[in-house]
């Protein structure tokens, strides 16, 4: 039984333990007694969205009225005014906990949480008492309810707390009334109603032996208890041994096909143990809800900071790339049912933008129906967003060689957000140029200084799309379209600026990296779109100026999803000891006591990212996020092996201090899945698995050759990098010559 185990008290719901289906969410914390923090991901209120104005937020209006200087050009052009003033955006709903009281005398003291199962125990003893005993919660992967077990009776009452008491003042000015409240023997509970969305409703029922907990949604808060209390008489009727039952089955087969990491360094151990976890309670497929920011769990005491929502420009990328390696490419699924489900949406957005009907816009904020949160450059006009989702297609494909999957779904979206792409590019100087868009994230959205031509971001995505449907199309045998070409040819990889021989990336035209940014847009050639190719000479030495310049700009405002990111970074270049120090500080500074990324640094001193934040009580002020764990995740793996430019380089960013470290079952593009061990800093094997057949190219970092092992045949040495051919379902060992 493998097992993650957490000191009591958590004193914030975001330093609880998490637990999750992908539909409802809950964290178990406390000092004195068991809380319960819980939510939907469908609890929204959808009231208020931004939407592309037809004759003013065009892409041509834009290209002819964009002036640098004119600082009032960007609020005539994107911002739209409310339809009330007390409306600012769609927005994720917080809802509240419960507060299990103990028996007197006695405190929750440790926490357990059961990796192969989903259970997580609560043990609580008398104070100054060595003896333990058991409260067990099991959330319910396929329902939204928890099942409390306490054979000790330890819980005496129940006290609910709901978030009217921390945000009352703000839901009364959304026009929201306060929540029902029921109280009788055995029984807790309330509803909050919505002004025009179904309301959430929770109960929890005394059963013999614990208690029950569901949540529900219904029409007004009356249906929605309705619901609730249906839904727990099901539970309560079927029992606690089916529920326990799936929950074993599902866990297990997804720890099957989760990859198994050994690195020496036993918090990074338990990290990576505990962030899959929190992966799967995120975006389990049997829910129609993908993970946003922070998933199924929304505090209970604060508004949900950014509103809950989806962030197109790095976050539910990098929460969703962890699917890819990991293994578990069904959970994109949830992901891209939502997508399609957004194409009117997506579709509208391009015609009102670009004047297209075959085009396809994602927002870069976005609430659960694909509707835009608010209006400004970086939502509209940032295509990087759309077209780094439609990578998120690609890579599916790649991972899985589903050849169906590629003609009906993937090769249409990466399509129509390519046709954007073509409406906004003109020529300019004998070449192709995009007149006006953004980096993500520099500068900031009230200066028109926020926008330039031809961002190296959106010249790095553009290219990583073209690769892709040139691809695309010759395995589908489809003509490709013409411009696709023209494009390849006539379009700079980036942009560049410094004196000859100093030449380096820059932001746009003109636009050099002048500040510590957050978002490294500007290297996204590198990761994640790994577009320039085979890096020549004269490439690399513009890769390796633009990153001198982008570390002399220091990490003093890094966040906590933008360090994993550098990490990758330096990992796909070869930097051997700078990933993992990144990877140590991140711990230090955005990882709370429960194992929960944090969006503000644990203390000051190192960055001055949310220096506002950081000044404010903890309690009050924590943010978790799930990019950052997921991030993190996709880090290590990248550390350990990773595909650019077709090659897959195994062990190509270890530090020195791992000398013994192995991975098993990391699946790479291609549909293979490789393992390997390095011992007394020596590699020991390489074990590679096709599952469908075809080629990999391998370079194993600090060798020229290896032995190649294949069934039924002699061992043959090969030459690095090694071409491989295997066939469907094929297994190649590779040890040291």
């Amino acid at each position: 039984m493998r097992t993650i185990t957490w000191p009591f008290p958590l004193a914030r719901s975001h330093t609880g333990i998490a637990m999750g289906n992908g539909l409802f969410g809950a964290l178990i914390w406390g000092k004195d007694r068991i809380h319960i923090t819980v939510n939907r991901s469908d609890f929204w209120d959808h009231r208020g969205a931004y939407r592309p104005t037809e004759g003013v937020t065009t892409y041509e209006r834009i290209k002819s009225e964009y002036t640098p200087d004119d600082s009032a050009w960007l609020a005539r052009v994107f911002v739209q005014p409310r339809k009330t003033l007390s409306r600012t955006a769609p927005s994720r709903l917080p809802f509240g906990r419960m507060e299990l009281h103990l028996r007197p005398g006695f405190v929750p003291v440790t926490g357990e949480l059961n990796l192969d199962t989903g259970t997580v125990t609560v043990f609580v003893a008398a104070r100054n008492s060595e003896r333990k005993h058991e409260v067990r919660f099991d959330l319910g992967v396929d329902c939204s309810a928890i099942w409390v077990h306490d054979p000790h009776r330890m819980i005496c009452d129940v006290t609910i707390r709901t978030a009217w008491e921390w945000v009352a003042e703000r839901l009364r000015l959304y026009g929201f009334e306060k929540p029902v409240m029921l109280r009788k023997p055995g029984v807790w509970g309330w509803a909050q109603a919505c002004p025009a969305d179904p309301a959430l409703a929770a109960l929890c029922r005394k059963v013999d032996g614990g208690f029950i907990i569901a949540l529900d949604r219904g029409a007004d808060a009356a249906a929605a208890l309705a619901a609730a209390d249906h839904l727990l008489e099901t539970i309560r009727d079927r029992g606690r041994n089916p529920l326990l039952l799936a929950n074993a089955e599902w866990w297990r087969v997804y720890w099957r096909r989760t990859p198994r990491v050994r690195v020496p360094d036993e918090f990074f151990n338990r990290f990576y143990q505990y962030a899959l976890f929190k992966f799967g309670a995120a975006t389990n497929p049997h829910h129609a809800w993908p993970a946003g920011l922070q998933g199924p769990w929304v505090e209970e005491y604060q508004w949900p900071p950014w509103n809950a929502d989806y962030h197109f420009n790095v976050n539910v990328q990098q929460i969703y790339t962890l699917a890819l390696a990991a293994n578990q490419l069904r959970h994109l699924l949830p992901l891209f049912d939502r997508l399609d489900a957004w194409r009117d949406v997506m579709r509208r957005n391009a015609k009102v933008v670009c004047g297209i009907d075959d085009g396809l816009i994602v927002g870069m904020c976005s609430d659960d129906r694909g509707e835009m949160l608010y209006g400004g450059p970086g939502v509209v006009i940032d295509h990087a967003c759309s077209g780094w989702t439609a990578q998120l297609f690609w890579l599916y494909y790649l991972y899985t060689g589903d050849v169906a999957f590629l003609r009906e779904r993937a090769y249409p979206f990466m399509h129509g957000v390519m046709r954007v792409y073509e409406e906004m590019l003109e020529k300019k100087g004998g070449r192709l140029s995009l007149p006006v868009s953004i980096s993500a994230e520099f500068g900031n959205d009230i200066s028109p200084r926020w926008m330039g031509r031809d961002p190296s971001w959106q010249l790095a995505c553009i290219h990583m799309l073209t690769d892709a449907l040139l691809k695309a199309a010759r395995i589908l045998k489809l003509p490709p379209r013409p411009v696709w070409r023209t494009i390849k040819k006539n379009l700079p990889l980036y942009t560049l600026i410094g004196k000859p021989g100093e030449r380096r990336i820059a932001v746009w035209d003109g636009q050099d990296l002048t500040f510590c940014h957050r978002h490294h847009s500007h290297l996204a050639c590198i990761y994640p779109f790994d577009s320039p190719g085979k890096l020549t000479s004269v490439k690399r030495a513009i890769v390796d100026n633009s990153v001198d310049h982008w570390a002399s700009m220091g990490m003093g405002g890094w966040s906590e999803w933008c360090m994993p990111w550098a990490a990758i970074i330096q990992a796909r270049l070869g930097f051997k000891e700078s990933p993992w120090m990144i990877l140590q500080i991140w711990r230090k500074l955005f990882v709370n006591e429960g194992l929960a990324t944090v969006y503000l640094p644990r203390f000051r001193g190192i960055t001055t990212h949310g220096m506002a934040g950081q000044k404010m009580p903890r309690e009050t002020s924590e943010i978790m996020q799930l990019d950052g764990s997921m991030g993190t995740v996709t880090a290590i793996y990248e550390m350990l092996v990773h595909t650019r430019g077709e090659i897959t380089h195994v062990f190509p960013a270890v530090p020195a201090e791992w000398a013994d470290v192995s991975f098993a079952g990391i699946r790479l593009p291609g549909a293979f899945f490789i393992s390997a061990a390095r011992r007394d800093a020596r590699l020991q094997f390489i074990r590679i698995r096709s599952l469908i057949g075809g080629t990999l190219t391998i370079q194993v970092e600090g060798y020229s050759a290896l032995m190649s092992i294949r069934r039924r045949t002699k061992r043959a040495p090969i030459q690095l990098p090694a071409r491989l051919a295997f066939e469907p379902g094929e297994t190649l060992t590779l040890k040291p010559v």
